[in-house]
């Protein structure tokens, strides 16, 4: 058995990231794993998170290949891209973590002998149980299926067809987990298959922890007033995105190149529907129109930077 992990940071300081990183040595549990480390859009935390990996002595877990990359874009779903085509290696399963996130000793475990046990399912996903909506969450997921975008994971032979037929994540894309998981359900092509909601096996005990917010704290509350408005970005791209699969049948690996033209597309193509999202979300309305700015994608050719390379004996 090989794992890989994957942990996408950009905003989390380095206390908060090494604490998530110190969970993954911990969670790998002796099993062969790669586990990088993607920082996008900041150098600073990059270097940060390199000198610390450095400093960890080299019988921490054993079978394990710890690396630390930058990605010179901020943004998550360029580093998501750059991972699956430049950075992952071969592994039978593929885990995905956020830079917060802590995941609990037994989590790679438990979705590892879930994948097995359902042989259906191309990837698999923890729930969340700290904050105010996980319980909601958590009994939707269990119910209609998705994936988390703390943790989940693929399965090896999916990674390479996705790999295969070209599939990647639109540049700017908030819901990276949203979009994955319905390309996941439609197996990559709405064409040709079902919607199928075990082909993600969502397993209740697979979880993490988070430092939850403080409500006294600026920082937190600006944190908080930034996430909403990324949610409102996450609607319209939901709704853009169910129209080109669900509704068009078109291929996943088809999806646009951009959010911004993922999102400005449908909303030509559905004005009304458009309208009345903005009356019932105002929020969205605000979103909309931050996306007809301009942005400087000239940098995305660029390859990923590896800083760090550690084996542990």
């Amino acid at each position: 058995m090989q794992w890989s992990v994957a942990i996408f940071s950009s905003r989390e300081t380095l206390q908060t990231l090494s604490a998530s990183i110190g969970a993954i040595l911990s969670a790998t549990n002796g099993v062969a794993s790669t586990v990088d480390v993607i920082v996008n859009g900041n150098q600073g935390l990059a270097n940060e998170v390199s000198r610390y990996v450095e400093t960890l002595p080299l019988v921490r877990q054993p079978r394990t290949v710890l690396r630390v990359w930058y990605v010179q874009i901020a943004d998550k779903a360029h580093a998501w891209n750059q991972y699956v085509y430049d950075i992952s290696p071969p592994s039978d399963i593929a885990f995905f973590v956020d830079g917060y996130a802590q995941v609990m000793p037994e989590a790679l475990q438990l979705i590892s002998s879930a994948l097995d046990a359902t042989p259906k399912a191309l990837g698999a996903s923890g729930v969340p149980t700290i904050g105010r909506s996980s319980s909601i969450q958590t009994e939707l997921m269990l119910r209609k299926g998705g994936l988390h975008g703390s943790l989940y994971a693929v399965r090896g032979s999916f990674m390479e067809q996705l790999r295969t037929t070209g599939f990647r994540l639109p540049l700017g894309l908030y819901r990276t987990d949203g979009v994955l998981g319905a390309a996941m359900c439609f197996a990559l092509d709405p064409a040709k298959n079902e919607w199928d909601t075990e082909r993600i096996f969502v397993h209740p005990k697979a979880t993490w922890k988070i430092r939850p917010l403080s409500w006294t704290s600026a920082a937190d509350i600006r944190s908080h007033l930034k996430k909403m408005m990324r949610q409102a970005q996450g609607v319209l791209e939901n709704l853009a995105v169910r129209e080109h699969l669900a509704i068009q049948k078109r291929a996943a690996q088809n999806l646009p190149q951009t959010n911004v033209e993922l999102v400005r597309s449908w909303m030509g193509e559905h004005t009304m529907r458009a309208m009345k999202t903005f009356l019932s979300n105002p929020l969205c309305l605000v979103a909309a129109w931050k996306l007809r700015r301009p942005r400087d994608r000239s940098d995305v050719s660029q390859p990923p930077l590896l800083i760090t390379h550690v084996t542990f004996e």
